[in-house]
C-alpha cells in the first residue's frame, strides 16, 4: 500500500493548475473554477463527491485534513499489526496552512498523534502569513509557537525558512549573532522580504544594521533572497 496525501485546502488552485499543466485539465474546466452548476467547473477545495475522478480525500473545513490524517495514519498501523496488510512502508501526509493551526481540531489532532505515537504521520505546515480565516499576528513568531506546539506533542521539526545560500551563514555564526537577530525578526518582517523580493533591504536591516555586513560581502542581493527553501 502506497502513501495518503491529504492536501491543504487553499491550495486546492495550485493543484489545479499544475493538473491543467499535464494536460488532465482542459481550459474550459479551469474557465469555470468555483463554478460547478454546469457539471464542467471545479470546486473551491478538495471535493471527492463533486469531483470523484479529482479529489480523494475533502480537507475543508479548516482542522478537517489534520484529523482525518491521524485516523488514517492509526488505521495504517492497525492494518499492519493486524497482519491484513503491509503497510510498514507506507506514509501519511498532511499539509495545513498557517491559519489553519488556529483550528481547535487541528491543536487536537496534533496531540492525538503525539499520544499515539504514530510515526508514520508528517505534517507540513505552510506558513505564508496570509491567513484567509483568522488575524496576521504579525508581531510574533509563528513558526516557534508551532514548533513548541509539535515539540510538547513528541514530534521531531524542521524548519525551512531561508534560501540555500543561508546554510553557510547559519553554519558560519559561531558567535550567535545572526541567529540572534532572525529571532527577533518578526513574520511581518519576513514577510515584507518575501513579498518585496529585495535583497538590498534584507541585507541593510538584517546584516548591516547589526554590524553583520561582512558576513554577505560575497553574497549578491538575489542570493540573499528566500528562494529554494532548505533546512539551514
Amino acid at each position: 500500500m502506497g502513501d495518503q496525501l491529504y492536501f491543504q485546502g487553499h491550495a486546492a488552485p495550485g493543484a489545479y493548475a499544475r493538473a491543467y499543466l499535464e494536460g488532465r485539465l482542459d481550459l474550459q474546466h479551469v474557465m469555470h473554477f468555483r463554478q460547478e452548476v454546469g457539471g464542467t467547473g471545479l470546486s473551491s477545495y478538495p471535493h471527492p463527491r463533486l469531483m470523484p475522478d479529482f479529489w480523494e480525500n475533502p480537507t475543508v473545513s479548516m482542522g478537517l485534513g489534520p484529523l482525518q490524517s491521524v485516523c488514517q495514519a492509526r488505521y495504517f498501523r492497525y492494518l499492519h499489526l493486524r497482519g491484513l496488510c503491509d503497510t510498514s512502508a507506507s506514509r501519511v501526509w498532511c499539509f495545513i496552512g498557517d491559519g489553519e493551526m488556529d483550528e481547535p481540531e487541528t491543536i487536537y489532532a496534533i496531540a492525538r498523534a503525539g499520544y499515539e505515537r504514530l510515526n508514520n504521520l508528517v505534517m507540513i505546515v505552510n506558513c505564508n502569513y496570509q491567513r484567509l480565516d483568522g488575524p496576521v499576528r504579525g508581531n510574533s513568531k509563528v513558526i516557534q509557537e508551532f514548533e513548541g506546539i509539535f515539540r510538547g506533542a513528541g514530534f521531531d521539526c524542521i524548519k525551512l525558512i531561508w534560501g540555500d545560500a543561508w546554510n553557510d551563514l547559519v553554519d558560519g555564526d559561531h558567535d550567535g549573532k545572526l541567529i540572534e537577530v532572525l529571532e527577533r525578526t518578526p513574520d511581518g518582517d519576513c514577510q515584507r522580504y518575501a513579498a518585496k523580493q529585495d535583497g538590498g533591504l534584507i541585507r541593510r536591516e538584517i546584516f548591516e544594521a547589526n554590524g553583520l555586513a561582512d558576513r554577505v560581502a560575497h553574497l549578491s542581493d538575489d542570493e540573499l533572497l528566500p528562494g529554494p527553501k532548505t533546512a539551514p
